[in-house]
């Protein structure tokens, strides 16, 4: 929403009422050090590093903001869906197709029609509301030029009156039916929510948006509160702001007790890949102390168990892995959409808050409705190898029902003729399963 001309106020005439100023420190330092890491994030564009003071930024409805001149070009563009399924519609050639404009964050890389980029209010108030103590140490009236301290506020105008300009504004036709409050009845919330510089309506350009229009979920005007949604529920601007603050608070708590929870996955799954990394250098040892006791064929059969190990293994780190940057992914997205709510309610930006309260709920749900990952638990590596190790590694030279039990375990053998003929015996029994190679020396013998 572009800011008109009338919009503009002097930050010489805001000035904020403090009731001690010693006070008022120790509550700054503690707000400054709870936002402290996401201030640099929230006033700083992303892509050009520059402050986001006159650079009009942009706010994203990832919650990540830009500078106007950094904003993504579209990525792509879509047909409205309503126009898709229409089938009226798509036979009425006459009638133009809406084109949407969908861009990319390059922050986080979620896609977002382009209608739905705010302006970020909350930089822009942050630039223009004074801040420091030495000028919130009286209010003034903001109506006359006499300096004299204001006792009301016109919560129509949102301005701060004084005695002589609150007669006048009940005497004047145009003005007789504002809403006056006495500015004890203010609460600090309050005054920082409706002295910042007003935001003007796009149909009505001279009025501010001061209400906040419960049926419809946005801010409106008086003109449109009364027209366009006449008979609506309503409130002005600090009611709501109060109310839907807490409301943000709440859903930013819950959120936080979601991150404890992804962070005992994501220790779970650093102990899970540990576990498998030592597993993998246990087994990985055992077969080598194994295959320095084989013959040559059995040596070959121990460097594929530790070719399957490997594969087990690295198929399970991968998964792990995989789960590891997913959970990572949304720890990030989560510490963002907290940081940033955190820093929008505490900014005392009643307008700004209101503006982009959808924006910041459709977040916050979408991460309350994200599952998290289950952690994988530790797969001690195993094969499927039909040599059997501890028979072949138990068994003596002279043994020969130990040969012939390995023999069945694996493919073939091949032993020497003297001990062929000591298990077939002197009748011959059992050539038959056995198959006689060339060598003088040996037979191969393969188990039926």
């Amino acid at each position: 929403m572009d800011e008109s001309p009338e919009a503009a106020v002097d930050n010489d005439d805001l000035v904020i009422i403090v009731e001690n100023e010693a006070e008022s420190l120790p509550a700054e330092e503690e707000r400054a050090k709870q936002l402290g890491g996401s201030l640099g994030l929230m006033d700083t564009c992303p892509v050009c590093k520059l402050n986001f003071h006159n650079r009009e930024p942009k706010l994203l409805p990832c919650l990540h903001s830009f500078c106007k001149k950094c904003l993504p070009p579209p990525s792509r563009n879509l047909v409205n869906t309503e126009q898709r399924r229409d089938p009226q519609l798509q036979a009425d050639n006459s009638k133009p197709r809406e084109i949407l404009n969908v861009i990319r964050c390059p922050v986080c890389r979620q896609e977002c029609w382009e209608v739905e980029v705010l302006d970020n209010f909350f930089v822009k108030d942050s630039v223009e509301v004074p801040s420091s103590t030495v000028e919130k140490t009286s209010q003034v009236c903001m109506s006359c030029d006499d300096n004299t301290e204001a006792t009301g506020f016109c919560v129509e105008c949102v301005e701060f009156l004084c005695v002589t300009c609150i007669e006048a504004h009940q005497r004047v036709k145009f003005t007789r039916d504002h809403t006056i409050r006495q500015k004890e009845e203010m609460s600090p919330e309050a005054v920082g929510a409706s002295t910042q510089k007003p935001v003007f309506c796009d149909i009505h350009k001279q009025e501010p948006l001061k209400l906040f229009c419960e049926t419809c979920d946005r801010l409106t005007c008086r003109d449109c509160q009364l027209l366009k949604h006449k008979d609506h529920n309503y409130q002005f601007l600090e009611d709501a702001y109060r109310n839907h603050r807490q409301h943000l608070e709440n859903m930013t708590h819950q959120l936080q007790e979601k991150r404890k929870a992804i962070e005992e996955v994501s220790n779970c799954i650093n102990n899970g890949l540990q576990q498998v990394d030592e597993n993998r250098k246990s087994v990985t040892n055992e077969i080598k102390k194994s295959i320095c006791n084989l013959i040559m064929e059995i040596n070959r059969k121990g460097k594929i168990l530790v070719n399957q190990l490997e594969t087990l293994t690295k198929d399970h780190e991968v998964g792990l892995k995989k789960q590891q940057e997913d959970v990572s992914h949304l720890t990030r997205h989560l510490d963002h959409v907290i940081n940033f709510t955190k820093w929008a309610t505490a900014s005392h930006s009643g307008t700004a808050l209101l503006y982009c309260k959808r924006l910041i709920l459709c977040q916050i749900h979408y991460l309350m409705r994200a599952n998290s990952p289950p952690a994988l638990p530790p797969a001690g590596p195993r094969s499927d190898s039909s040599v059997n190790v501890r028979s072949i590694k138990s068994c003596q030279p002279n043994d020969n029902g130990c040969v012939l039990d390995t023999a069945h375990s694996i493919s073939h053998i091949v032993i020497s003729l003297p001990t062929f003929r000591e298990f077939t015996g002197p009748e011959g029994k059992g050539q038959e399963g056995c198959k006689m190679a060339k060598s003088n020396n040996s037979v191969e013998k393969k188990p039926k």
